[in-house]
């Protein structure tokens, strides 16, 4: 909370900041060396804070060059409780890509040392994980690990994947209404965007499905997001 209240008031000791105050000679943005260093170009515009950004399980990024502030940004994620989004996990998950940020200038101005973007990414993950485990334990919904089978005639796909530092590993795989599995497919993709995987998976389960001429299909993911919005419930 007291990071988000110095990055919305203007309260943190940033080069673009100080430069207004007291001669500064280098104002680049030491994340990624381009840009004036102002608190909307370091957590939303650099593109090294971009892809942490666009890592979440949400797929929300801002909109680069599009002069919008943070208190834009913090708006547009509180107002997305109206469609049916937990901004409480959100605000959480977005907490720990700031103070992620703010992390990575402080080690590159103080030491030197930028981290790697994967590694990164895989740290905000871990973060939210272990943490939300306690933070949410009330209210996360308990998934039971037991496979239920589709009705008979029906055929269940599986989609999932696999993100690495610059690919992934998309999979699917189909059983019957007596569990026993029909085949698997998986695939190689040359982009390490975990919601596009998502959906590159389920396209690949509803692809083959078409090929092989299935009249009843279930399709069955962990994204929430690519779900709903094959339901028809969110425009994404």
């Amino acid at each position: 909370m007291v990071l988000w209240w110095c990055i919305l008031f203007d309260a943190l000791p940033i080069r673009g900041l100080l430069a207004k105050r007291i001669q500064v000679d280098e104002i680049s943005c030491p994340l990624c060396g381009e840009g004036e260093k102002l608190m909307e170009h370091l957590f939303l515009h650099c593109n090294f804070s971009f892809h942490l950004w666009r890592s979440s399980p949400w797929g929300v990024m801002p909109i680069i060059e599009s002069g919008a502030h943070v208190w834009d940004w913090v708006k547009f994620l509180w107002n997305l409780r109206s469609k049916g989004v937990d901004t409480d996990k959100l605000f959480f998950y977005a907490s720990i890509v700031v103070e992620t940020i703010w992390k990575a200038r402080n080690d590159k101005v103080h030491n030197n040392s930028l981290g790697n973007i994967q590694h990164c990414i895989d740290s905000i993950s871990t973060c939210y994980v272990d943490y939300g485990s306690f933070l949410f334990a009330l209210t996360m919904a308990v998934v039971s690990p037991v496979w239920s089978p589709p009705p008979d005639d029906w055929v269940k796909i599986i989609c999932d994947v696999k993100v690495g530092s610059c690919s992934m590993c998309v999979v699917t795989l189909a059983r019957d209404h007596t569990g026993i599995v029909m085949w698997m497919i998986t695939n190689m993709l040359n982009f390490s965007n975990p919601l596009v995987g998502e959906v590159a998976a389920c396209q690949l389960a509803l692809e083959t499905a078409v090929m092989m001429k299935y009249l009843f299909v279930m399709i069955e993911s962990d994204s929430k997001i690519v779900i709903n919005a094959l339901k028809g419930n969110c425009s994404n």
